[in-house]
């Protein structure tokens, strides 16, 4: 049995590594991308928001699908979108062919993420986040590897497509995972939770607190993608780097967002959950302005490593708290608040490509710091209303 549960824990984090390279690819190739197919800003971001639009639905229908389908139908058809999205960009320098490409890989990710929060929350024990840590610091093991990679291609000469078509390939072998792995709950047992119908018998502060909830993830992600997704071509833009230092730099920032992860996943900060989502929402939202500040390539990239590091805990975190508050329908809840955030990065990239094509790409990541900020309102707002919340053990 407990290896069983291993074996389980382990494909969820190996889902989410595949995930995290596949997330994190697009931002680390951006200015290769530009350059190649000689795009502006405006057209970069209508790449980001086809794939998030797409990303948004799937998210929100996901809720209704996993009781029907079940998570091994969801994750196989999600990964297989992912793989043909990925594979079939860049092939052509079309922006249309590349916004429909973009589509496909937002659709199969959308369905991933929440199959997998799903799945992570069904056997998560009570009062504790780790295993959602866990997971979510495998996301962070994919986006520091793929932008590594981006770099090591960009510095050799080797066309940018290839780390497309590789993660292709990635994708299509965790679907052939997906469908030889046990464990994943069947449709009949998704139906069972999804047919009690607590959320209209929910109190107002519980739905406070979910709204809460959603409007952090709305900004957070928001903002967290479209640092990631921008920050290399920030680099090269605002600080004329090379565009390898620019692929590095993505990694440089979801390295801090897994050593948070990875501590919290060993048990370091034990405590109030929210008062840890305060503490290192904060630093987070200050040390990206600080690294907006910074004149020098290199003190900017140990700037927003540390940003990285304080907004490590703000997705895991609040997934945990919405499993634990709301057992009865996780599926759903889950699926609000995975397409809050989708809802995010389909919008605040799309302003912030405006920005940047209007004034410059630093206009637009100040943009992104005033989201950080934002998110910090709902976070304490969150943090007053008068909910248990299970305590790390």
């Amino acid at each position: 049995m407990n290896q069983a549960k291993s074996s389980y824990k382990c494909y969820l984090v190996c889902i989410f590594v595949a995930f995290g390279a596949i997330g994190t690819t697009a931002g680390a190739t951006l200015p290769m991308v530009i350059r190649s197919f000689e795009w502006s800003y405006l057209a970069a971001g209508w790449l980001f928001a086809a794939s998030a639009a797409c990303y948004l639905a799937a998210s929100w229908a996901s809720g209704g699908w996993i009781p029907k389908l079940g998570l091994r139908r969801m994750l196989v058809v999600g990964l297989c979108l992912q793989g043909l999205g990925m594979g079939a960009f860049g092939r052509f320098s079309d922006l249309s062919w590349n916004l429909i490409c973009f589509g496909i890989l937002g659709l199969g990710q959308g369905m991933v993420e929440v199959s997998t929060n799903v799945g992570v929350v069904e056997v998560e024990c009570d009062g504790q986040s780790r295993l959602m840590n866990m997971v979510h610091s495998g996301f962070t093991v994919g986006a520091i590897l793929a932008p590594f990679v981006v770099g090591w291609i960009a510095a050799t000469g080797m066309p940018w497509q290839q780390i497309y078509l590789a993660l292709a390939f990635v994708a299509c072998i965790m679907a052939i995972w997906t469908v030889f792995q046990p464990g994943l709950s069947p449709a009949q047992r998704a139906v069972a939770r999804g047919e009690d119908d607590h959320l209209p018998t929910m109190k107002r502060k519980e739905k406070s607190l979910l709204i809460l909830l959603c409007w952090t993830i709305f900004l957070y992600v928001g903002a967290e993608i479209g640092v990631s997704n921008w920050l290399a071509e920030y680099f090269v833009q605002h600080h004329q780097a090379s565009t390898t230092f620019g692929a590095n730099a993505v990694a440089v920032f979801w390295l801090g967002i897994f050593l948070g992860r990875l501590l919290l996943g060993l048990g370091w900060g034990k405590g109030d959950a929210h008062a840890l989502l305060k503490g290192f929402s904060v630093v987070g939202s200050i040390f990206l302005m600080l690294a907006l500040l910074a004149s020098s390539a290199w003190v900017a990239l140990c700037l927003f490593w540390v940003s990285g590091l304080g907004f490590s805990i703000v997705y895991p975190c609040v997934m945990s708290l919405a499993g634990h508050v709301f057992p009865h329908d996780q599926s759903r809840v889950v699926a609000w608040i995975s397409a809050s955030g989708g809802l995010g990065v389909w919008l605040f990239p799309l302003l912030m490509s405006m920005i940047s094509q209007h004034w410059d790409i630093q206009a637009g990541f100040w943009f992104y710091t005033s989201l950080s900020f934002l998110m910090l309102v709902a976070v304490f707002a969150a943090g007053r209303l008068p909910i248990q919340v299970p305590e790390e053990s």
